[in-house]
């Protein structure tokens, strides 16, 4: 993703955050004053409530500015946490509200007190309860399009609003029909839902400043586009944090050893492709290609004749007779079989009929005494490792050497009297 993208996904959260402070600081004015003149406890709480809003709205507005700055030398990862931070403030600030709120609803329920101006009150607290309702889609949809923890954090509180405000609705109602305890009641259930919901809020926030992963399913995401790419063999510790509404992640992918340098390179450009296509969040996919780990290697030998363990082996790779196919398991053959080379009959490209007959095999190592360019290339397409024999020797004698990492990496042979005849 790149800087243009960012800032545009910020900026939408930008506005969010802008016109829901705006919203928010109007319903906290009007429930504070119809609040104050009717002597509503349930409705200065809700104001208070609001009044948190508005300062969590703010700060999350703050943050998402903050998070927009570029990436600096002091900070490579960007200001993204800023986000997390203002979250984790604004959580503890309501929990801190919800408090005081509690402590109010107590002493009103100890000493009664008649609200007035029900024809005032009973609108605010209705109209207080539609706009927060709005508010509540608004920012889930802007926070769901842009991933942002802090929007939809805020999406979620906005939707303790509504039931904040019909709960206060319910109580100065029912408190004008003779429930003088109702009021006060409702006040406190808010208080409840504000301490709630700031606890809540802080246990994601310090999670997210830790590293935490809070999105399980985005990290078996991953792996599984990982798998699909050709000539990945395995996936391990994928490892994904969020840093704002944007996605860090790191994995270890498997390949076969014997591949080149590029197409390993290849591969893991694939894998961040597909990613980032299926998870456009990602600012930073970090992949470490590692050798597969195999219980069992196929190891191919040209051989002079059909005698097993005992056949000869042939200097020639591409003109051998046949090639016998043995398994290693802990060093130790575990079975093995022979096959006839297609190509020793051939006049012309001998070595790469015989090669595709390893590919067709399965082989995981060739040794042999020389292979022409051609037939090397085949076989480092196919992810066949090639290893040198340096004198002819008993097939025991090889597989000890090779068990031991004493065999050498083989070069192609590149003269073109050479290349006629593999």
């Amino acid at each position: 993703m790149n800087n243009e993208e960012k800032t545009r996904i910020l900026e939408k959260g930008v506005t969010a955050a802008k016109t829901s402070a705006l919203v928010t600081i109007g319903l906290t004015a009007l429930k504070a004053i119809v609040g104050y003149l009717s002597g509503s406890v349930a409705l200065s709480a809700d104001a208070i409530h609001s009044l948190s809003d508005a300062v969590t709205i703010i700060a999350v507005w703050l943050g998402l500015r903050l998070s927009k700055r570029r990436p600096s030398e002091r900070f490579p990862y960007g200001f993204y946490r800023v986000e997390a931070l203002t979250f984790l403030l604004v959580s503890v600030f309501i929990a801190v509200s919800g408090v005081q709120i509690l402590i109010e609803s107590f002493q009103r329920a100890v000493t009664p007190y008649a609200v007035t101006l029900i024809t005032v009150t009973l609108p605010v607290a209705a109209s207080s309860a539609s706009i927060s309702w709005l508010l509540f889609r608004y920012k889930s949809h802007v926070g769901g399009e842009i991933k942002s923890q802090a929007l939809t954090g805020e999406a979620t509180h906005s939707m303790i609003d509504v039931w904040s405000s019909v709960l206060v609705f319910v109580g100065i109602l029912a408190q004008y029909i003779g429930l003088v305890w109702a009021e006060p009641a409702a006040g406190f259930l808010i208080g409840l839902l504000i301490v709630s919901l700031g606890v809540r809020m802080s246990k994601d926030a310090i999670l997210a400043l830790l590293d935490a992963c809070l999105d399980p399913k985005l990290i078996s995401q991953m792996r599984q586009i990982a798998k699909k790419v050709e000539g990945v063999k395995g996936v391990h510790d994928v490892k994904v944090r969020k840093s704002g509404p944007f996605v860090f992640a790191e994995m270890h992918v498997e390949m076969d050893s014997t591949l080149p340098v590029a197409k390993a390179e290849l591969i893991s450009e694939t894998i961040d492709h597909k990613v980032r296509a299926s998870i456009n969040l990602v600012d930073s996919l970090l992949i470490h290609a590692e050798p597969m780990k195999k219980d069992v290697y196929r190891i191919a030998l040209p051989v002079e004749q059909n005698k097993g363990l005992n056949s000869k082996v042939s200097l020639h790779f591409g003109k051998s007779p046949c090639f016998i196919f043995i398994d290693l398991a802990k060093n130790k053959p575990r079975n093995w079989f022979v096959a006839k080379n297609p190509g020793a009959r051939m006049d012309k490209k001998k070595g790469i009929e015989a090669a595709h007959l390893l590919i067709e095999h399965k082989a995981d190592v060739v040794l042999a005494k020389e292979v022409g360019d051609g037939p090397y290339h085949v076989l480092r397409d196919g992810s066949i490792q090639i290893l040198e024999l340096d004198t002819e020797s008993e097939i025991k004698h090889i597989l000890d050497a090779f068990a031991r990492k004493k065999l050498k990496s083989l070069t192609p042979t590149q003269s073109d009297e050479h290349e006629l005849a593999q």
